[in-house]
């Protein structure tokens, strides 16, 4: 029997490479993450990961001594197809886990279990559902009872240095803004990203990037 309380937020981390034209004139690559969350129950995994993410899953759930059967919910946090690709492989092998999203994404999502709508201040078993709407038009982030932040694509880190969303991929970027602003105002001990690892500091550094646009 796995010790919940003893097993950190495991990330599965893969790469990512977008091709020339989509992001600027030359390929990217970027790093894209999802997390195996422990709870009293079992594990709840936050984004699929593009297709053909099962294997990484996988591994990322022994890491922390648990296996497919031991997931009870997926929580989206948007539609973009790096974060809901998997979707199905994971469904096919956790066909008990419930599948969440925000409302307003929930019919770009298609599974063959399709996902519940989350709102403002539901709870995913240890996780508090923040609505922060800009990049895609249903984007939540989810605080943790422990402490971190879950942002999604809200904020990402490239070489140490946060920064926002790319602008082409981001739906509503005068929304996205209000979100920063409103993630801003919380006091989260860690904060974790799908795209980039950790920083120190981080909600100074948020702090930081709006005033420079703020100009304050």
């Amino acid at each position: 029997m796995m010790d919940h309380s003893q097993i950190p937020v495991e990330p599965v981390i893969q790469e990512l490479r977008i091709p020339a034209g989509m992001a600027g004139p030359v390929e990217l690559t970027m790093d894209v993450r999802c997390f195996v969350v422990p709870h009293t129950a079992g594990v709840l995994l936050i984004d699929a990961g593009p297709t053909g993410s099962a294997d990484a899953i996988g591994a990322a759930l022994v890491r922390v001594g648990a296996g497919w059967s031991d997931i009870t919910d997926v929580v989206l946090t948007h539609w973009h197809p790096d974060h809901v690709g998997g979707l199905g492989e994971v469904v096919a092998r956790s066909p008990r886990a419930a599948i969440w999203a925000g409302a307003a994404d929930c019919p770009e999502i298609r599974s063959a279990a399709p996902p519940h709508q989350l709102l403002e201040g539901d709870k995913v078993r240890n996780l508090r559902v923040l609505q922060t709407p800009g990049h895609t038009a249903g984007h939540i982030s989810l605080l943790h009872d422990d402490g971190m932040l879950f942002v999604g694509d809200a904020l990402g880190t490239v070489g140490g240095a946060m920064g926002r969303a790319p602008e082409q991929f981001t739906a509503d970027s005068a929304q996205a803004e209000e979100s920063l602003r409103k993630l801003s105002l919380l006091e989260p001990d860690r904060m974790l990203f799908s795209h980039g690892p950790e920083i120190p500091d981080p909600v100074g550094a948020l702090r930081r990037l709006l005033a420079i646009v703020n100009g304050s």
